[in-house]
């Protein structure tokens, strides 16, 4: 019983020590670094949650893909082509930290559409969690979310071109539609998307780069409040409608800053062992 009440005093000594050190020393911010390799170690992977929407769902394949200098064989399909298919795929791990500082790149394919192509795919963070069933501009996803979305069909709403980028913010669309045929038509095409947000200013990053030829739009900068997604899961969607075409993910890479406990909280457990110390001195 002695023996406990010694390491006790020992821990929340420490605690007392580490809260005053964090007044001249603010709290810094760990990295979560998160990565796969669906067309590597990570094919098949438990690690995302496959969420059917409609049609067959997302789901594993080893077809051939596009044709070389990509020779992918085997992908995480969000989606088929074929009409009305829908699929939604997200990462189970962890949730982040949405509104902190963090980088994600991710490699997409987006190949052999039908007709006049389907509706696209999305890049999602949102806290309905791992079984969410959501359209690529992010419907039913509640009223705090984030959407990059990549459409692919010129149907007059959001995007009108036949290959665009849109950011939705909490269910309204952040700035203009931008038009991508710059960097090459979604088939037979892979490309490569960098996202990166900024805590300071709430300024997100998007890059699209064409991984064949290096076409690229450069930084597209668009403010977005990501405040409330303090346990935000990530993962992607996509949709056909009436036309069809594949909606890949290849791979992705993520950084994001996880804050240590507060200042308050170090304080709080300092002064306990500061409580305890003093009852010992008695």
């Amino acid at each position: 019983m002695l023996l406990n009440h010694r390491f006790l005093y020992w821990a929340l000594n420490c605690a007392f020590a580490w809260a005053l050190l964090s007044f001249s020393h603010p709290a810094a911010a760990l990295p979560l670094n998160v990565s796969a390799n669906f067309s590597g170690a990570e094919y098949g992977t438990a690690d995302m949650s496959l969420v059917n929407g409609g049609g067959s769902g997302a789901f594993w394949v080893t077809d051939p893909g596009i044709s070389p200098p990509f020779g992918l064989n085997e992908r995480l399909r969000v989606s088929s082509n074929a009409g009305g298919q829908r699929g939604n795929a997200w990462y189970n791990p962890t949730t982040v930290v949405a509104a902190g500082d963090w980088t994600f790149d991710f490699t997409m394919q987006i190949t052999y559409p039908t007709g006049s192509g389907a509706d696209g795919m999305a890049f999602h963070m949102q806290e309905v969690g791992v079984g969410a069933d959501t359209f690529i501009q992010g419907q039913g996803l509640g009223t705090d979310f984030l959407s990059v979305t990549f459409d692919t069909y010129n149907n007059f709403d959001s995007c009108s071109v036949d290959f665009g980028l849109a950011v939705f913010n909490n269910g309204s669309q952040v700035g203009s539609c931008v038009d991508l045929s710059s960097v090459g038509s979604p088939d037979p095409y892979a490309y490569s998307v960098g996202l990166a947000h900024n805590e300071a200013t709430g300024n997100l990053s998007v890059t699209v780069t064409n991984t064949n030829s290096g076409a690229t739009t450069g930084a597209l900068n668009y403010t977005v409040d990501l405040s409330a997604l303090d346990t935000a899961t990530f993962g992607w969607s996509a949709q056909t409608g009436g036309d069809g075409e594949n909606h890949d993910v290849v791979n992705f890479d993520a950084t994001f800053a996880i804050p240590e406990p507060s200042t308050a909280l170090l304080l709080g457990l300092g002064l306990a062992g500061l409580a305890v110390r003093r009852q010992r001195i008695r």
